[in-house]
């Protein structure tokens, strides 16, 4: 019987992969954006003469487009080395990130967790939701899948290092060649996207739950453990502060603490709309010349409340506080900041949403077993979670139509919001270079290196 259960799981993980490369099928057919696509990659040469001694140097050093991430910017080499200035392939490699994600994302919650159906439907949010449109469909956004795939690895390692090391003596510290891999990996996706800094605040969360090995007695040894990371995400982030600072990424660095505090909760407060409602999504949400103080009171209450809620369910519910941790914890680099011109953005809620997606799931699954009639509650869940899922994957495909090209971008933004200045200079200009292409080629022509 567990045999054949394991089974229906395997196969329901293929069709949750396979549906998603159905949803994701038609960007290899897609054109690159003239919105960082060309800052990135097109109008770049240190990335589209390929893979060069220079461009190495270049990416380890430089601090193009205010971020330091060479690794990512290495991997935009190695397409422009392969396919050119072509956008079709590069879109497809952001793709097949986006479901090795995924599949790492259930192995790690297999392994550690007995609740395989549970996994499965976090999993298939993850691999659905139409917020991960932006990191999958956007070839710019390289960053977000690359960062995500050695994310968990990092923390698939970690798990199994834990594993190994399960059944040794509290002070008998071992370096496991896991633990070494998840440095090595935490390091890559550091230089991939540096919003990964939290990420040892993620691993003691999973030390809590679901490994359940962190305690009063044992956090300040977990702790140390974790020091190598710490020092990693604290030399990467005073790189990445000093790349944002030089690139005028910093906006309204003198307003107050009450208005900057004002601008957080209801920045979360968004996240979590948009994730709970999916709808009238773009590729930039503008940042609004002043909060309400509605608005903060209410998103505040909302925060406070699935707050309090966590942790007074914390030792009956502990999957509740650490998703909700999660949630909070990824998003503080993103949301400390006013970074350009955006409030929130769809593509940082990328690895977050993870964390908020398990919160959910656990959530409503208990409330749900408090009916007494299990073929009921059984036959609720599946309805739900069916329900929930076809919706997500045909929001998805509709969300990824939009990326086609500049133009059905750029229209849907400004359909959204009637007053995004952005998407009306950048539609105007690629109608303008459309009319004239060799305004377009004047544009792209590359420069000689040095």
């Amino acid at each position: 019987m567990a045999s054949r259960y394991n089974q229906g799981v395997v196969l329901l993980a293929g069709l949750v992969l396979a549906v998603t490369l159905y949803v994701y099928w038609p960007v290899r057919h897609y054109d690159f954006v003239d919105y960082d696509d060309n800052s990135y990659i097109t109008e770049n040469p240190d990335v589209s003469r390929g893979l060069t001694w220079w461009g190495i140097e270049w990416a380890l050093v430089d601090q193009h487009c205010s971020n330091w991430h060479p690794v990512t910017w290495l991997s935009h080499m190695i397409d422009c080395q392969w396919f050119g200035l072509n956008a079709g392939p590069a879109h497809f490699e952001n793709v097949l990130f986006h479901c090795a994600n995924v599949a790492l994302l259930l192995l790690f919650l297999n392994a550690t967790t007995d609740r395989p159906w549970r996994n499965l439907f976090v999993a298939a949010l993850f691999a659905l939701h139409p917020l991960r449109v932006e990191s999958v469909a956007w070839i710019s956004e390289r960053k977000d899948v690359l960062s995500g795939f050695f994310f968990l690895l990092t923390i698939w390692c970690y798990v199994r290092h834990r594993m190994k090391t399960a059944g040794e003596s509290p002070g008998k510290d071992r370096l496991t060649l896991f633990y070494k891999l998840s440095l090595v990996f935490f390091a890559l996706g550091l230089m991939s996207k540096p919003m990964l800094v939290t990420l040892p605040i993620i691993l003691l969360l999973i030390d809590y739950w679901p490994l359940q090995c962190l305690s009063l007695s044992s956090f300040r040894r977990l702790l140390i453990e974790k020091s190598p990371f710490f020092l990693l995400s604290i030399c990467v982030g005073i790189i990445t502060l000093y790349s944002q600072h030089a690139g005028g990424g910093w906006v309204d660095l003198h307003e107050s603490f009450f208005i900057r505090l004002q601008k957080i909760v209801v920045g979360y407060a968004a996240y979590i709309e948009k994730l709970l409602w999916p709808q009238n999504l773009s590729f930039l949400y503008l940042r609004p010349q002043q909060v309400s103080s509605a608005d903060f009171l209410r998103a505040g209450a909302i925060l406070l409340g699935v707050t309090a809620i966590a942790l007074m369910n914390a030792r009956r519910r502990p999957a509740l506080l650490v998703g909700w941790l999660w949630f909070l914890v990824m998003l503080l680099p993103v949301s400390l900041f006013d970074l350009g011109h955006q409030s929130i953005a769809d593509r940082y809620t990328y690895l977050p949403g993870i964390g908020f997606y398990i919160a959910l799931t656990w959530a409503v699954v208990d409330l749900g077993d408090r009916v007494s009639w299990v073929r009921l509650r059984y036959a609720l869940n599946v309805i739900v979670a069916i329900v929930v899922l076809w919706l997500c994957a045909m929001l998805t495909q509709r969300q990824v139509g939009y990326w086609r090209n500049t133009e059905t971008l750029m229209e849907h933004a400004i359909v959204i919001d009637p007053d995004n200045y952005v998407a009306r200079h950048n539609l105007r200009i690629y109608r303008m270079e459309k009319a004239h292409p060799e305004l377009k080629k004047k544009r792209e022509q590359p420069v000689s290196a040095p």
